[in-house]
């Protein structure tokens, strides 16, 4: 903790000689906000005992870190103090901590936490382990303010001892080397992101629909245009006149609808910066997207106020209803520039923990020209939204929308009724929906109305994203959207979309390839590029691009593509490079330029016999009889893994090694070799999609059979 007084005490006397800045977990002021931490104070009053007498404040400091340090380190760190005599240096350094302004040394501290201006033009990074009991985020947003052009890489699971808990050493390493990186910049000026909504005002048509509950039926809000348009420069001014200004940040924890869709409109208007973490997220996922980002302020329901308030969330609350009520004579805050950070979305955590993904107004703007010329939308069409990051899509376009009654975090939920009525509501002509809700909709098919087939059959495209989407979902799902063209859009949080699949395209996947070869995603879209080059890549450097049908890491440029990570300065550094983001997928380009994707590469399965990707294995698998889902994952050390097939079916028996016949038919239908097939409960899938498959999990769950140890739970 000393340390960060002391270097930027050193740092601000011999300014001359400071090339470069690295704080880890320290302070140097305690903010205001902030209590002594209880393990300071406990040592501060029985000082002798805790800390000279016995190694109490030793250990204590020392146990946190995340994990817990290995033996040899741990000894390693407590043998300089193994005596009482020893210890006294821990003493006085515990005794010199300036709890309050009474304090001999506080005035010197403070001269140095005011001097850091001065080191404003010094190269920084911050290397945060957001665990530590002690330096806490309220440490890291001080150091910020007083550092405000630092790199920041905060670790969300690692604690005080954050040279042992991570990978700060070879960051520290990759920071001093690298040159700036060269992200995506924001495209040339276009038509604002609310430019569509002020085109229609006066218009008293619908512009978002909510339907009821399950099992109350018909409409249960609207909003026109008009009335949207009104709501949202009122909002715009109301967040002025509650002193919210240009670049702070504000959390909608709001689920989807009108509300949460007045709300980050009237942000953008504004300028100020939309944290939106979804509610598909989790209550686990949202704790750490709210704690990363630290927003400035937050508007809930009463379900967001429950989630700040557990948070101890130090942002101000502010309410909708009074924002869009300021009188109408308070001025609109001047409009952003394109190249103004306009949101922090977040990524669905299906590999790790979800990432704060930074989007500039310019950057949302080509997103939504992208998105409107991938699937042709008309100014007569129609969307039935029933994929959470297409919310806010429709009034960026200017078309009406609606949002079925559904559980935002369980999609696949969605009934095929509710579907219908949602439809029928506003007389749709385009469906957007993750795989999972799609094959709900194909599972609860017979339940429908009369009234509810015809209003799909009005359907003239549907879209389906999230996930890879199977020729068999296709088969099954098409018939209740007789008159529609199925797409498939691949893209990911940073770069949406990239390619568009037609349903012909994946039901001709055998054709133009193999199940082996994974989902054919189509072609990229105008303005995209796409190259495929080796899993194994450095951080911060472009390799060649392989040649077609290669496996290798998928990469993506585009206009569209968002302006990096919030906050994580080593996963930038790694996933961004001369405007290129390496999206972590694996696939491979055919002859004809159109791109398969085959998983993930923290997923591949690293063989004696070379690297499988697993998501052609599972399609391959899901074709045996009974099986409905599948995971491909590599059991035991990386360079030796053997395949284990999990697979889950209600019609496949519940023993956890499967009999012999399925285990034939499994091997019969894959082309790898396959060492064990599991039959498993249920296949993990994401919280957002409910269709990517959580394989770590399934490995870990695998392994563990394997062993007959007592498997975690899935």
């Amino acid at each position: 903790g000393w340390g960060g007084q002391i270097s930027m005490g050193w740092a601000q006397a011999t300014i001359d000689r400071v090339a470069g800045i690295v704080l880890m977990n320290t302070g140097v002021a305690r903010p205001v906000s902030t209590r002594v931490p209880p393990l300071i104070s406990i040592a501060r009053s029985t000082l002798r005992a805790t800390c000279e007498t016995t190694p109490t404040f030793l250990h204590g400091a020392l146990r946190m870190a995340r994990p817990q340090l290995a033996r040899d380190v741990y000894r390693a760190y407590t043998a300089p103090y193994d005596s009482a005599p020893l210890r006294t240096g821990i003493r006085d350094f515990v005794e010199d901590i300036p709890i309050d302004e009474t304090h001999e040394t506080f005035d010197t501290l403070a001269t140095v936490a005011s001097g850091l201006e001065q080191l404003q033009h010094v190269p920084a990074l911050l290397l945060w382990g957001a665990k530590d009991i002690i330096f806490s985020d309220a440490f890291l947003a001080d150091l910020m303010r007083r550092l405000p052009h630092a790199d920041v890489h905060r670790y969300a699971d690692a604690g005080h001892q954050i040279v042992e808990d991570t990978d700060a050493i070879d960051v520290i390493r990759s920071w001093l080397e690298h040159d700036a990186d060269e992200l995506t910049p924001a495209p040339s000026a276009r038509s604002r992101i609310w430019s569509a909504i002020e085109s229609r005002r006066g218009d008293t048509a619908n512009a978002i629909v909510e339907m009821s509950p399950k099992d109350s039926y018909g409409v249960a809000r609207s909003i026109s245009f008009d009335e949207l348009d009104e709501q949202i420069r009122a909002t715009a001014r109301g967040l002025g006149a509650a002193g919210v200004t240009k670049g702070d940040r504000l959390a909608t924890l709001i689920p989807p609808g009108i509300d949460l869709t007045v709300l980050i409109y009237a942000c953008l208007r504004a300028g100020v910066i939309v944290v939106a973490p979804d509610a598909a997220l989790g209550l686990d996922g949202m704790r750490r997207a709210l704690r990363s980002s630290r927003p400035d302020y937050f508007v809930g329901d009463w379900r967001g106020r429950l989630l700040a308030k557990s948070l101890r969330l130090p942002a101000t609350r502010l309410s909708l209803d009074d924002l869009a009520n300021t009188p109408g004579s308070q001025e609109l805050p001047p409009e952003p520039a394109a190249s103004d950070t306009a949101a922090i979305v977040f990524t669905s955590g299906s590999t790790g923990p979800s990432k704060g993904v930074v989007y500039a107004h310019g950057q949302l703007e080509a997103q939504r020209d992208a998105a409107a010329a991938a699937f042709a939308i008309e100014p007569t069409d129609k969307l039935v939204v029933a994929f959470a990051p297409f919310a806010v899509l429709a009034p960026a376009i200017g078309i009406p929308s609606v949002i079925p009654a559904m559980d935002v975090t369980a999609p696949a939920k969605l009934e095929a009724q509710a579907l219908a009525d949602a439809a029928s509501a506003i007389d749709a002509t385009m469906v957007f929906a993750s795989p999972a809700v799609l094959a709900n909709i194909a599972a609860t098919a017979d339940e429908l109305d009369s009234g509810g087939r015809l209003a799909l059959r009005k359907i003239r495209l549907v879209a389906t994203a999230g996930a890879p989407v199977s020729p068999q979902l296709l088969a099954a799902s098409r018939p209740l959207f007789s008159n529609a063209a199925f797409a498939t859009p691949y893209g990911m949080t940073e770069v949406l979309p990239v390619t568009l699949a037609s349903a012909d395209e994946i039901a001709a996947g055998t054709s133009l390839g193999t199940a082996a070869d994974g989902v054919c995603v189509g072609t990229p879209l105008p303005g995209v590029d796409v190259a495929i080059r080796p899993v194994d890549t450095p951080s911060g450097s472009v390799s060649e691009p392989l040649a077609a049908r290669n496996l290798g890491e998928v990469w993506v440029r585009a206009d569209h593509g968002c302006a990096g990570y919030d906050r994580l300065w080593a996963r930038q550094h790694h996933a961004f490079t001369n405007g290129w983001h390496r999206s972590g997928d694996v696939g491979h380009l055919d002859a004809a330029g159109r791109l398969w994707i085959q998983g993930r590469v923290d997923h591949l399965i690293h063989g004696p016999a070379g690297v499988m990707a697993p998501v052609g294995i599972e399609l391959q698998a899901e074709s045996v009889a009974g099986v409905t889902q599948a995971a491909a994952v590599g059991v035991g050390p990386v360079g030796t893994q053997q395949l284990a097939v999990v697979v889950a079916g209600s019609s496949i028996g519940s023993a956890v090694v499967a009999d012999a016949t399925l285990t034939a038919a499994v091997r019969a239908a894959v082309t790898a070799d396959v060492t064990a097939v599991l039959v498993a409960p249920r296949i993990p899938v994401d919280r957002r999609h409910n269709s990517k498959i959580d394989r770590s999990r399934v490995q870990r769950w695998a392994e563990a059979m394997l062993r007959g140890a007592r498997p975690p739970r899935l």
